[in-house]
């Protein structure tokens, strides 16, 4: 940073803990003013963010103690420090968009800039992230999930995100948005281990939720006022309009509570212009604030760790396990279908598992059967006795007579027959 002092000021060097990303104006009575400042004659202009709310200043340059102005590579680079940790669940698109619009335009403009090390620093995270992402990894909650986690984990990832929506939802003053979603998390992912950790979260925020609702009942009235007035200034061709868009909201909320009804859901949404539904939902707020209390979270978070422990396992066809590890789930979340209908599938390819290992292996043994014990083999691949003795060699099997061949005599001198049959003797010579 540059200081810029004007004689007869005072310096005072207590300005080294604020933001280098904004300029800084201190006044002799020492107020302090953070924003971008601007000289303009014997006065300086200070542009003062406050949220969406810009402030502006004007203070005379005779009543500054100090100016600090900060540089532009410093000013941009301290913005794009706030690129790191990345948000969770960014695409390969997201981070492509990144580098290409805020990083290499930093690199192209202050290619020699003492700030550049950082700047450099943060594309290279971005672009090892950006890998991973393209590798099929995801980022949630802070902590990198692998490609291969996400086949057999996706239970509990979708659980995942729901907690990651109620706690943007929390942040932004939505308490019964973010019940809705704690509301999802348990009729459709009880046993995940999001859903303790939700339970937990939105314990916190009822008392939030409450007011929220007596507040809405206080305005009901005038916010009804207000429609009928409304509906009353409008032309005869406007009017049709309007009724017809405040009837297909009151269908889609009709159809939203309907639809938490089947679920279950114990506080069900309401419509800021009907007052019996705030009313209703405000019941089922009390109720649910004593019902959330009484869970036993340590309890919940035991037998979630089970659940998922018995989905890795069976992503490994370690059945016997996945099987133990799902029966202690389902002894915690009982009434629960998918664990029930989980525990009991793997229960089934457990049991198969076994059958068809007890009678696979006898076969490796000679001479046995399968699918017969192993003690029911043949007397030839039997072990040797427990004496020890080396058994006989069975006899050999008899072995057929060779055939009799009849040996051909060699031919001797021609001999003559009679008509009568009576042989000639050869004439002797």
């Amino acid at each position: 940073m540059n200081p810029i002092r004007f004689p007869h000021l005072l310096l005072i060097s207590s300005l080294a803990a604020l933001p280098a990303s904004a300029d800084t104006v201190k006044l002799k009575n020492g107020k302090i003013y953070e924003g971008t400042a601007t000289e303009r004659g014997d006065v300086i202009d200070i542009e003062i963010p406050m949220g969406k709310i810009i402030d502006h200043q004007t203070v005379k340059k005779s009543d500054v103690a100090e100016f600090i102005k900060t540089l532009p590579d410093e000013k941009e680079s301290a913005e794009l420090a706030s690129l790191v940790p990345t948000a969770d669940g960014l695409t390969a698109t997201d981070y492509e968009k990144t580098l290409k619009d805020k990083i290499d335009p930093f690199i192209k403009k202050y290619p020699v800039s003492k700030f550049r090390p950082k700047v450099d620093a943060i594309a290279k995270t971005l672009r090892d992230e950006l890998a991973r992402t393209k590798a099929g990894d995801v980022k949630l909650d802070g902590q990198w999930l692998p490609a291969a986690e996400l086949k057999w984990n996706d239970y509990n990832v979708k659980a995942l995100r729901l907690l990651l929506q109620l706690r943007s939802q929390l942040k932004a003053k939505k308490p019964m948005d973010a019940y809705q979603s704690f509301a999802k998390i348990e009729s459709s992912h009880v046993a995940s281990t999001a859903y303790p950790k939700a339970a937990a979260e939105i314990s916190k925020a009822m008392k939030d939720l409450v007011a929220s609702l007596n507040a809405a009942a206080a305005e009901q009235p005038a916010k009804a006022a207000e429609r009928a007035t409304t509906l009353k200034s409008l032309t005869p061709d406007k009017v049709s309009s309007v009724e017809a868009a405040i009837e297909a909201e009151i269908t889609a909320f009709k159809a939203k509570v309907a639809e938490e009804k089947t679920r279950k859901v114990p506080v069900t949404s309401f419509y800021p212009y009907d007052l019996s539904s705030i009313k209703e939902s405000i019941s089922g707020t009390e109720k649910e604030i004593t019902r959330l209390a009484a869970l036993d979270l340590p309890k919940l978070t035991a037998a979630s760790s089970k659940f998922q422990a018995g989905l890795k396992d069976l992503s490994e066809k370690a059945f016997q396990s996945a099987k133990s590890n799902f029966d202690d789930a389902a002894k915690v979340y009982q009434n629960d279908v998918f664990v029930k209908k989980t525990a009991a599938d793997t229960k089934l390819a457990a049991d198969n598992a076994a059958r068809n290992a007890s009678s696979a292996s006898p076969s490796a043994i000679p001479g046995t059967i399968p699918g017969t014990p192993a003690a029911a083999t043949t007397p030839a691949a039997n072990p040797l006795p427990s004496s020890g003795a080396v058994p006989a060699a069975a006899p050999a099997p008899p072995r057929h007579a060779p055939c009799r061949q009849r040996r051909r005599q060699p031919r001797g001198p021609a001999r003559s027959w009679s008509r009568r049959g009576a042989r000639r003797r050869a004439p002797r010579r």
